[in-house]
């Protein structure tokens, strides 16, 4: 009887390679897309953030030497949180801010993340999970001063 020396992978090998980096694929693109919501979600809140401290910093200030502060005069561009003169109140990764308020002690907006996937993961950061549903894509953001 003569025997044969086999060498390579056999085609069920093979397949099953494929198989486990399929899984892996589909593991590591689903947490690269969760990655980059929340990393627009917190580009967004950061932003909201400085243009809400900029904003209440403009009313002290108007409030002390007696002018008038009007919110409409501000935006992200006028304030320069954004270069994009076109989209005044639209952050770099696409979120747009509105509905700017500013109280004795909070500024409220709105801010719209463009997508529900970013807004859950605003809403996540901020521990308010129930401000955004499956549909929703933005919901209202307020600053306290401390």
């Amino acid at each position: 009887m003569k025997r044969t020396n086999e060498s390579g992978r056999s085609m069920v090998e093979m397949l099953g390679v494929l198989a486990i980096i399929g899984v892996l694929s589909i593991g590591g693109i689903a947490g690269y897309s969760m990655a980059m919501n929340r990393y627009r979600a917190n580009e967004a809140l950061d932003m909201a953030t400085k243009f809400a401290v900029v904003l209440y910093s403009a009313k002290q200030t108007a409030a002390a030497t007696g002018n008038a502060f009007t919110e409409s005069k501000y935006s992200l561009y006028s304030t320069g949180l954004t270069t994009d003169s076109t989209n005044a109140n639209k952050t770099p990764g696409g979120a747009t801010i509105s509905g700017v308020s500013v109280d004795e002690d909070s500024v409220k907006m709105t801010i719209d993340f463009g997508a529900a996937g970013v807004c859950k993961a605003g809403a996540s950061i901020l521990g308010v999970t129930d401000k955004c549903t499956d549909e929703s894509t933005s919901f209202e953001y307020t600053f306290k001063q401390s």
